[in-house]
């Protein structure tokens, strides 16, 4: 019985059971306390490990033009991994596209193009474990770190900007068709809009006033059909131009105030450009000379202009100038590296009265009564290519490329940079600027007016008139320049690509393809023997003398057209290229 009560009160007995429970307790516990040194070991190096990747993918697209990889792997050993730990590094461009889902952002891209402004870095380490080996059986684990970095650069650059000579005749003319009212404006007027400056924040801000558009972004606002009123307007009321203010005060008294798309005067390309335009609009200035004309460019797009001009050339007594501008792409450009910029084609008709003196010393045998030359001209568009962006570069180093690489018209007479034709064109043909110019529908026109003394039956000397007409064209081959480099002390620079003074340059080409065809006139009565010998002897001499006849008319056309079309902003096969600011975008972590 003692036994068995002693048994009983043992067993009934709960003194000390809280120790026991507390062993049982604690060693979960330090289980947990292992795996959570164990957990907290492994967290922190996973951190470092994204640490580094992040460190490694900001290096890599801080270098994307000098082996970024290489410089990326610096980075990695220098944070003392070793270099199996970065297992890849892959490039592609990432848009800020808010419309576009996070996921579909980075679209990958080979490192060669040109549009790559994202480098992903990919790193793995081998972490220690310690009081999990216990339980996993293993030394360590494998830890991953991935991080993509963005560097959103742009620059700012135009084609074809206004920056020759002013001729008020051209000028007059084009704002006169803009504003459906005659101007008459002296050069100074125009000259005052060339002498003054303005950035382009100042005059968006004023541009958002005058149209009313203040509650917009600047993207939005660049996105907007704008009145032509509304640019003269806020040119006027930025209080920038000093001189003459005319020529705006003529576009806001016009008959007519035709409508805009400002993305046709300044383009944005691309949302992660646009989410930087407050940075980067006050940085770059422009002329109040540019901003209009380039908007009456647009307006005057496929429309037809007539105008007469004096130019002062030598030898030259009348020019008459037809213009038609195809549709004018943006003057200015703000994009990222692939950004393309163009100029417009256009066609151009001069006809030209010359002086007869001009061919004293090549026809002595003939009286030569008038010089008219009849030229149409067509120049293909040009196009520039932002092909690369290095932040990086030293002040005297290339900091932007462009591909200048002049993209030709290629129409029925081969490819080429511009076309100039000698004799007449149908009015569809010329007008028509979506279809390029057949010469095989050209047609003669008159170049000389000539009389020429010829025997008749009786010994005595009859005076033929005739004039010669002629057809002719020749063809300018591509720019052989393909790339323009600007050093970032050299930003604000224009630069001319292409080739100047065509017409003389291709005098051989049209004497080769020149036919001419002497045509009586006022010779009603006479006998065709007297006419065959006069357009054989005309046919004969100009024939012979076709080359210094052409050299002698196309001489002053270089003139000519130098000075309507610098005035226009145009070159035959030429561009001029501006770089206005490269732009270099802070890197930014997207991933």
């Amino acid at each position: 019985m003692r036994i068995k009560q002693r048994l009983q009160d043992f067993r009934d007995d709960e003194r000390g059971a809280v120790i026991i429970i507390f062993a049982l307790v604690l060693t979960v516990m330090l289980g947990f306390v292992a795996l959570g040194v164990d957990l907290g070991a492994l967290y922190f190096r996973q951190k470092t490990l994204q640490t580094h990747a992040d460190l490694a993918a900001i290096s890599a697209v801080n270098n994307l033009s000098t082996q970024p990889a290489d410089h990326a792997l610096v980075t990695v050993l220098g944070n003392g991994l070793d270099a199996g730990a970065m297992t890849s590094v892959t490039f592609g461009h990432y848009q800020r596209d808010l419309s576009v889902p996070i996921d579909d952002r980075l679209t990958d891209r080979a490192l060669t193009a040109p549009d790559v402004n994202a480098a992903t870095v990919q790193l793995q380490e081998a972490a220690p474990l310690y009081f999990a080996r216990t339980f996993l059986q293993q030394e360590t684990t494998q830890l991953g770190a991935t991080a993509t970095a963005a560097r959103f650069d742009l620059a700012s650059f135009s084609l074809g900007s206004r920056l020759g000579a002013v001729n008020e005749g051209v000028l007059n003319a084009l704002l006169s068709e803009a504003i459906g009212s005659s101007v008459s404006l002296n050069l100074l007027d125009y000259e005052s809009l060339l002498d003054t400056n303005i950035d382009l924040l100042t005059f968006a801000d004023a541009l958002a006033t005058r149209a009313d558009l203040t509650a917009l972004t600047y993207e939005e606002l660049l996105s907007s059909d704008i009145e032509l009123l509304d640019i003269a307007g806020a040119l006027l009321d930025t209080g920038a131009v000093q001189g003459s203010t005319a020529v705006l005060d003529a576009v806001l008294s016009g008959m007519i105030s035709p409508v805009i798309d400002a993305e046709k005067l300044i383009a944005i390309d691309g949302d992660d450009v646009a989410v930087q335009l407050g940075d980067v609009l006050p940085t770059v200035t422009v002329k109040a000379f540019d901003i209009l004309f380039s908007s009456l460019d647009i307006v005057n797009e496929n429309r037809f202009i007539e105008t007469s001009l004096n130019l002062n050339v030598p030898n030259l007594l009348a020019t008459d100038v037809t213009l038609v501008v195809g549709e004018r792409p943006a003057w200015i450009v703000f994009g990222e590296k692939g950004a393309t910029a163009h100029t417009a084609q256009v066609r151009m008709k001069l006809d030209l009265t010359l002086d007869t003196n001009i061919l004293s010393g090549i026809l002595p045998l003939l009286d030569v009564v008038s010089v008219e030359l009849p030229v149409y001209l067509e120049i293909a568009s040009a196009t520039v290519t932002l092909t690369d962006l290095d932040c990086g570069a030293a002040d005297d180093e290339i900091r932007t490329t462009f591909d200048v690489g002049i993209d030709p018209l290629v129409g029925v007479t081969g490819t080429h940079v511009a076309e100039l034709f000698l004799g007449n064109f149908p009015v569809p043909d010329f007008e028509d600027t979506t279809t390029p110019l057949d010469q095989s529908n050209l047609e003669e026109a008159k170049m000389l007016g000539v009389n020429i003394g010829v025997s008749g039956l009786l010994g005595g000397l009859i005076t033929v008139g005739l004039d010669v007409m002629v057809k002719s064209h020749a063809s300018v081959g591509e720019s052989e320049k393909t790339q323009e480099f600007f050093t970032r002390l050299e930003e604000g620079d224009t630069r001319k690509f292409g080739s100047r003074k065509m017409a003389s340059s291709t005098v051989s080409t049209i004497v080769a393809n020149a036919s001419i065809d002497p045509v009586p006139t006022g010779t009603l009565g006479l006998l065709s023997s007297v006419l065959a010998l006069a357009k054989e002897t005309v046919s004969s001499l100009v024939t012979n003398l076709l080359a210094p006849i052409l050299a002698a008319v196309l001489t002053p056309v270089d003139s000519v057209l130098d000075t309507v079309l610098e005035t226009l902003g145009i070159g035959i096969g030429e561009a001029d290229l501006t770089l206005h600011k490269a732009h270099c975008g802070r890197i930014v972590l997207v991933r």
